[in-house]
């Protein structure tokens, strides 16, 4: 079974190697290059991956690899709508403006891209439970709450509302989980609109990864860890495909509605042209 999926996902690895990269990745290369360097320097997230390094599991392909991906690209999403806030340029299309966009790396937005990669190292962490970003957000407040990490109440509180509101297709209420937690009204918009940027960061860089990264690593670990027979994968092939259009629309931040439609048509195409290719072809029958 496993060595049938093996042969898609090499073809579909195939296909995505003669498409065009993601038009983040290259119009917002140095918040990438900046966000990745952080990820992998600052002494708190080294600390956090090594310690959650021997309880996370790489199951269904959300483990640390797909975490190190979202952590780089919501990093990189922050500078660029706390840039575009602080110059109050909030187009509808940021497509023209790409190349003007300089990002002074303050200490507000190292701040914030230290919260919202905590919460990426941290959002899958309960992966395989039912309703695992409430799972991994109780997780992660006792995480962090007893870990001894330089963090505030306030700051934990964000994290684990962005976790917990990272999931597809679910009702969510930042303002009223924030209200709720904080209990200090003179602090309350601040920190939810804090909380709302965070949050809606790491949902749109982590489905970034429904795009090509769906077709090179995810899909595939799922279904061989699950060993799921090819008939089933067959019959679920085409409502898989429906998700991935229906996802498209649900992009929070002004970065995400612009560029994360794009991740998610490489990974439509990709799907396309490898559903044609099993179609006609005796991979299955093999």
């Amino acid at each position: 079974m496993n060595k049938i999926y093996l042969q898609l996902r090499e073809e579909a690895r195939n296909i995505l190697a003669m498409l065009p990269s993601p038009k983040f990745y290259k119009a917002f290369e140095k918040e990438r290059l900046f966000s990745r360097q952080m990820l992998h320097s600052h002494p708190l997230l080294i600390r956090i991956k090594q310690e959650i390094n021997s309880i996370i599991e790489d199951d269904f392909g959300h483990g640390m690899s797909h975490s190190d991906l979202v952590c780089v690209d919501a990093g990189a999403i922050i500078q660029v709508e706390m840039e575009m806030e602080d110059k109050s340029k909030l187009p509808s299309s940021l497509a023209n403006q790409t190349k003007n966009i300089t990002i002074e790396q303050s200490s507000k937005v190292t701040d914030n891209i230290l919260l919202v990669q905590i919460a990426g190292l941290l959002h899958d962490i309960k992966r395989k439970e039912k309703q695992h970003s409430i799972a991994g957000a109780k997780f992660t407040k006792t995480f962090l709450s007893t870990g001894n990490y330089p963090l505030r109440e306030e700051e934990i509180d964000i994290i684990c509302c962005a976790i917990s509101e990272h999931e597809a297709f679910q009702n969510r209420d930042v303002n009223k989980k924030m209200t709720q937690k904080q209990g200090r009204k003179s602090r309350d918009k601040e920190c939810n609109q804090k909380c709302l940027l965070i949050s809606n960061a790491l949902y749109d860089a982590d489905k970034f990864r429904w795009g090509p990264d769906n077709f090179t690593h995810t899909l595939w670990d799922m279904v061989i860890f699950s060993n799921a027979p090819i008939s089933d994968f067959m019959s679920r092939y085409p409502y898989g495909m429906q998700i991935l259009e229906e996802i498209k629309s649900t992009f929070r931040t002004d970065t995400g509605k612009v560029y994360g439609p794009d991740f998610i048509d490489l990974g439509i195409e990709t799907g396309n042209r490898l559903f044609k290719i099993i179609q006609q072809s005796n991979i299955i029958a093999s």
